[in-house]
């Protein structure tokens, strides 16, 4: 492919110089003009295949390294493997909130030493109200 690209460069440039070269109507700074202007073309080219080959060769060193890392990698984490060898779990070292899948665990509360009933609960009783049934007993105390 690349050599397709070259000869389709060189075979465009050549159609600018022939006619150039053939045309005795031109000024002569004019063909001297278009000649500069594709002898710089050429070399501009040139540079840039050559810039192409350099970084493509870095490329492929590149992935050499690479390639060698993780074979140094995957050797290392081999013997790492054999030295400590694979981390078992029993029942009794789970985590009590994974021993059944989704299900979590549940944990008694302690309560402080002394503190049977809360304390600072309404004086009110033990009895809970509804809400609406507390706004009705709020507003007939406000009426009396």
């Amino acid at each position: 492919m690349a050599d397709e690209v070259d000869e389709g460069i060189e075979n465009a440039l050549n159609l600018v110089v022939l006619p150039t070269e053939r045309s005795g109507n031109m000024k002569k700074d004019l063909k001297r003009t278009t000649f500069e202007t594709v002898s710089t073309l050429r070399n501009l080219f040139v540079k840039l295949k050559n810039n192409c080959e350099v970084k493509s060769s870095k490329i492929s060193e590149l992935k050499a390294e690479v390639t060698k890392a993780k074979t140094e990698l995957q050797r290392s984490t081999d013997k790492a493997v054999k030295v400590q060898g694979a981390p078992s779990v029993t029942p009794s070292q789970e985590p009590a909130g994974l021993r059944v899948h989704g299900a979590p665990s549940v944990t008694q509360r302690q309560e402080p030493a002394g503190l049977g009933v809360r304390e600072g609960a309404p004086s009110g009783g033990s009895e809970r109200k509804l809400y609406s049934e507390a706004l009705a007993n709020k507003d007939t105390q406000k009426q009396i």
